[in-house]
């Protein structure tokens, strides 16, 4: 068997999401940028913080709630906290927060948790119908974890690796001498073990976060996984400012490999009922604007992963590095969006609804430089 790191030939297999054309800053709105109202991390629930607010929503929960750690740790050794909403027959997972640096997505499923823990008929009708599995935060160690590397301390995309590879060739999607990019590590096989990048079945995935949330999918079985991320700055053809991207699976010739591909089209066409739902629930809104995710066919990417294994997948990217100005719509879009395809799942209206909106969603726009910056980050 060949080591992974000996195992990368050139840069095939490294795929760095690029970085969009420059396009006229002068958008609608125009900011805010980061430059201008730098993000406040205080203002942020660090790990322990996390851990206390869902202890806290689990005192006061009515109805089914269960807190306890993912199945295996992080590098550092500390726990992934997940949350089990709900005793019902159909299962949806959200996980947020596989890149330590898009945090706010985490604020909005923490709410979420609060929001469908309560008293309400709505609450109380998702929780009879669903399992819901909330994972408010995968990279726990990328966002805030005791460590300090070439590039300084965290929030920073990858998580953290302790082994240090400084010297090329190293896994894909690795960042030398810090870590490994969680969301491209979901193995699509029947060994959540397996290395994604790794010919044949081994149990050398070297990333214990996307393990864990593998283990995670194996145990609860769930109908429906939505990723939650932050993205760029990006702008559509009437120059107004894109707020998210969604996209369904899409890793077709993997699909084609392995003899599945009409298992393979049913949870795209699934995705597509989700994604249908999460853009009408907020589309109207005017702090909204969906677009489609121009996503890469990796099949170790979680979207693609949790499709070839079966479920409705989607990746859902918000605006992110805007400081705390704009949180607010951030953790509104995510809550709102993210209920909305709670009760659909729940009332049995998601297993008729059309893929109109999802189909016609335009592609996403140009991106828009930061003028304080060099540029939005890498995205999904």
């Amino acid at each position: 068997m060949r080591s992974p790191r000996a195992f990368l030939a050139a840069a095939a297999l490294v795929a760095v999401a690029a970085v969009p054309a420059v396009a006229d800053p002068s958008t609608t709105p125009n900011g805010p940028w980061p430059g201008e109202n730098d993000p406040n991390l205080a203002a942020l629930r660090s790990y322990e913080q996390l851990w206390d607010t869902l202890e806290r929503i689990e005192q006061r929960a009515s109805g089914a709630f269960t807190l306890e750690p993912a199945p295996l740790q992080s590098n550092l050794g500390r726990d992934i906290p997940v949350v089990t909403i709900g005793d019902g027959p159909t299962g949806v997972t959200y996980i947020a927060q596989q890149h330590g640096n898009e945090y706010v997505v985490s604020e909005g499923i923490v709410e979420l948790a609060r929001d469908i823990s309560g008293n309400s008929a709505e609450a109380r009708m998702i929780r009879d119908a669903l399992t819901v599995t909330l994972v408010p935060r995968v990279n726990v160690d990328g966002f805030d974890g005791d460590v300090t590397t070439r590039i300084g301390s965290p929030p920073w995309r990858q998580n953290y690796d302790p082994t240090y590879c400084t010297v090329s060739p190293c896994d894909p999607f690795y960042l030398r001498a810090v870590g490994f990019d969680i969301n491209r590590y979901h193995s699509s096989t029947a060994n959540p073990y397996d290395h994604p990048y790794l010919a044949g079945d081994d149990d050398l995935n070297p990333v214990p976060e996307s393990i864990a949330m593998r283990l995670l999918y194996d145990q609860t079985q769930p109908d429906v996984v939505v990723d939650w991320h932050h993205q760029g700055t990006y702008v559509d053809d009437d120059g107004r400012m894109i707020t998210g991207s969604t996209m369904w699976p899409n890793a077709t010739g993997e699909a084609d490999a392995r003899g599945i591909r009409p298992e393979f089209d049913d949870a795209i066409d699934r995705s597509k009922q989700a994604v249908s739902v999460l853009v009408d629930a907020v589309q109207d809104k005017g702090y909204a604007n969906i677009t489609r995710y121009p996503g890469t066919t990796t099949p170790g990417i979680a979207r693609n992963a949790y499709g070839l294994l079966g479920a409705a997948s989607v990746l859902w990217e918000m605006r992110g590095g805007i400081g705390t100005q704009s949180n607010g719509n951030i953790t509104k879009t995510v809550t709102v969006a993210g209920k909305a395809l709670l009760v659909a799942a729940a009332d049995g209206s998601l297993e008729d609804y059309s893929t109109d909106t999802a189909e016609a969603l335009p592609e996403r726009g140009p991106g828009v430089s930061d003028p304080h910056d060099e540029g939005p980050p890498n995205d999904e």
